[in-house]
């Protein structure tokens, strides 16, 4: 089987977008709808994996977001992948896909994250470090996550 991730917009796949975020934050994790929609996703770069070009399996979504001390920073969420395909390494490469894209369009922009605490390890281990105190964010304990490795590697 073949997997892809590909670069899209809400428009484009708003369906298979919601439909992955549906399953896992709002009925596996219980997130209240109200959290999980926002004004935010018509605007952000969305990242779907597709299994064999058909099927929407996992997701992400970045936003750009103003730097206090100037400039912009890179806020990646919203990442998923559908309980089925968990533990084969779908989450890891689509993340790395993100980062390096990041890195790619903006090298000098910060990149960071709202990382669910019992995922700390999974971003730790692709080069984010924890940074402040943790967070309840709907519902779940959070904790904000820095990129902070010099150079990507893809292993």
């Amino acid at each position: 089987m073949s997997r892809t991730t590909i670069i899209t917009d809400w428009r484009t796949h708003k369906t298979e977008l919601s439909n992955i975020r549906t399953r896992v934050f709002i009925e596996e994790q219980a997130v209240p709808e109200a959290d999980e929609w926002d004004e935010y996703d018509s605007d952000a770069i969305h990242f779907l994996v597709q299994e064999s070009n058909v099927n929407a399996i996992g997701c992400a979504r970045l936003l750009t977001e103003s730097n206090p001390q100037g400039g912009y920073l890179y806020h990646i969420g919203r990442v998923a992948v559908l309980r089925e395909f968990r533990a084969q390494g779908i989450g890891h490469q689509l993340m790395l896909f993100i980062i390096n894209y990041c890195l790619s369009t903006a090298p000098d922009r910060k990149i960071y994250l709202h990382a669910q605490t019992t995922r700390r390890s999974f971003y730790e281990q692709l080069g984010f470090c924890a940074r402040g105190s943790e967070f309840m964010d709907a519902g779940i304990p959070h904790i904000t996550m820095w990129f902070e490795a010099g150079e990507l590697q893809n292993g």
